[in-house]
């Protein structure tokens, strides 16, 4: 029911709103054992926004909206018995299980764009083409991600690098200097690697980028600037699929924004990384 409810006022909230409400959309479970001032905490709001917010979505305060909220986990754990995935049945057939994944990533695709805050992206934006050097931090899933912006990057003639251990990070980021910057992947926000690779970056005074779920989190609370994904959770966390693809739509976002502010030097070095690397693969 709330869950509903919050989807089908989405184009009415502010962003302060859009943020309260994913957060509550996907982090529906933890919400029962904390108190409105925590809350607010989490997502980095005050808590009349959120007090505010119960109301305009129909509740009286925020103990009813919490008993409304188990009932709904109640219903929901009575559903979801034989889910191996968000909305995945084990007796779905392949049709089902396509075009419900399909489902699934667009509807993290538009509600990441409907909580981006594009002034603080165009921020990010200059920061990356303003830097020196830039080092991509990931762990996991998150790396596979890093990996595919270092490329992106890459092609565009920008002194970039990814490496999968947090010991090449700190490494590489000895070298660096504060007129360099971070980039850190990480979903949930809390991998401890990613968190010791920001920690001495903020030592250094390097400038750190990071991308995250939707809410406060330990990675984004460190860094200079987040984007939020948003995405739904399940018992499967290691495919990451709804909120790889989010990650990715904001990478690829990155790298044709870098293109326009830069296109005819830009273009001309796309150009010769296709004719190099076409000449080796022949």
């Amino acid at each position: 029911m709330i869950e509903n409810i919050i989807k089908s006022m989405i184009n009415s909230f502010s962003y302060s709103e859009r943020m309260i409400g994913m957060y509550i959309v996907e982090n529906k479970n933890e919400i029962g054992e904390i108190t409105s001032t925590q809350l607010a905490k989490k997502i980095g709001v005050s808590q009349s926004s959120v007090i505010k917010f119960i109301k305009k979505i129909g509740f009286s305060g925020y103990v009813v909206f919490k008993l409304q909220l188990e009932r709904d986990l109640e219903n929901k754990k009575k559903l979801d018995g034989n889910k191996i995935h968000s909305d995945i049945c084990l007796e779905d057939s392949l049709e089902d299980v396509t075009k419900k994944t399909l489902a699934e990533t667009i509807e993290a695709l538009k509600n990441t764009l409907d909580i981006m805050d594009y002034e603080n992206f165009e921020e990010v934006i200059s920061k990356i083409r303003g830097s020196g050097r830039i080092l991509i931090i990931g762990a996991g899933m998150s790396s596979i991600v890093a990996r595919d912006l270092e490329l992106k990057l890459m092609k565009i003639k920008m002194d970039t690098v990814h490496y999968d251990s947090k010991q090449m990070q700190l490494m590489k980021l000895s070298t660096m200097n504060e007129k360099d910057l971070v980039i850190a992947i990480s979903h949930r926000g809390e991998t401890q690697e990613v968190i010791d690779v920001i920690k001495a970056a903020r030592d250094m005074d390097i400038c750190v980028v990071s991308i995250t779920s939707v809410g406060k989190n330990t990675v984004s609370s460190l860094s200079d600037y987040n984007l939020g994904v948003v995405s739904k959770e399940s018992i499967f966390r290691s495919s990451a699929i709804s909120s790889r693809m989010a990650q990715m739509i904001i990478l690829d976002s990155i790298f044709l924004r870098l293109v326009q502010k830069d296109y005819k030097k830009v273009k001309q070095y796309i150009d010769k990384s296709k004719k190099i690397v076409g000449w080796v693969e022949k």
